[in-house]
C-alpha cells in the first residue's frame, strides 16, 4: 500500500515537472516575424524625341526688339556670327565634334525672328549635319533629334527656314545623293518653332 502511495506521488511530481517545462518553453519562445518588402516603383526617365522630329524648345515671347541682338551670338556685322561665344557654346553642347557651316546672313537692324546655322560633324560628303535655330539672341535647339547627312538649307525668311533632306538610293557617290529631296519648313510661331512634317524613313533609317 505504501509502495502504491509512493509511486503515485512520484508520478504526480513528474507530471508537474513536465508541465512546468512546457510552460517555460512556450513563454520563452521568440515569435517568427515575416517581413514583406514593398515593390520599388521607378519613375521613367524623359524619353528622347523620335527620330525625324523637332527638338526645338518653346520659349516665352520676346519682349525686346527682335531686330536688335542684345546677346552673345552676334558679331562681325551679323546677327548670327558663327565664331561668337553663343554659337560656339551651342556647338559644344552637341554630342561629338562639330564645326559651324553656313548660316543666316541677316545684319543688325534687320534680324529675322528665326536664325539658323548648319553644324557639320565631319569632313566627308556624307558627314552628319544638324540645323541649329536661334531667336532673339538665344539658342533654341536643333531641327531634329538626330543629325542627318545631305541636309541643306534652301530658303529662309524672317519667320521660316526651309530645309532639304536627301538620301542615297543605290550605290551613287556620297557627293551626289539621288533620293529626295524631302522638304521641311521650320516656322517661328511667336513662342516656339514648328516643323511642317516628319521626315521619311529613307532619311531616318538610311540603307547605307
Amino acid at each position: 500500500m505504501k509502495n502504491t502511495i509512493r509511486m503515485g506521488a512520484l508520478i504526480a511530481v513528474a507530471a508537474a515537472l513536465v508541465v512546468g517545462c512546457d510552460s517555460e518553453s512556450t513563454s520563452g519562445a521568440t515569435p517568427s516575424v515575416s517581413t514583406t518588402q514593398a515593390p520599388v516603383t521607378q519613375t521613367p526617365s524623359d524619353t528622347e524625341p523620335a527620330p525625324g522630329t523637332s527638338t526645338v524648345v518653346e520659349t516665352p515671347s520676346a519682349t525686346a526688339d527682335p531686330t536688335t541682338p542684345a546677346d552673345d551670338i552676334s558679331g562681325s556685322g551679323l546677327c548670327l556670327d558663327p565664331s561668337s561665344t553663343g554659337v560656339q557654346n551651342a556647338l559644344a553642347g552637341l554630342e561629338g565634334s562639330w564645326v559651324a557651316g553656313d548660316g543666316s546672313t541677316d545684319q543688325p537692324g534687320n534680324c529675322g525672328n528665326l536664325l539658323w546655322l548648319r553644324a557639320i560633324g565631319g569632313n566627308s560628303a556624307g558627314a552628319p549635319i544638324h540645323v541649329l535655330f536661334f531667336h532673339d539672341g538665344k539658342y533654341l535647339g536643333t531641327g531634329t533629334s538626330e543629325p542627318y547627312a545631305f541636309t541643306s538649307v534652301v530658303g529662309s525668311s524672317s519667320d521660316a527656314v526651309t530645309v532639304n533632306y536627301r538620301w542615297l538610293v543605290a550605290d551613287e557617290p556620297f557627293a551626289a545623293p539621288q533620293g529626295g529631296p524631302a522638304t521641311i519648313t521650320y516656322s517661328w510661331t511667336g513662342s516656339g518653332v514648328t516643323m511642317s512634317g516628319p521626315l521619311p524613313s529613307e532619311v531616318t533609317q538610311p540603307h547605307r
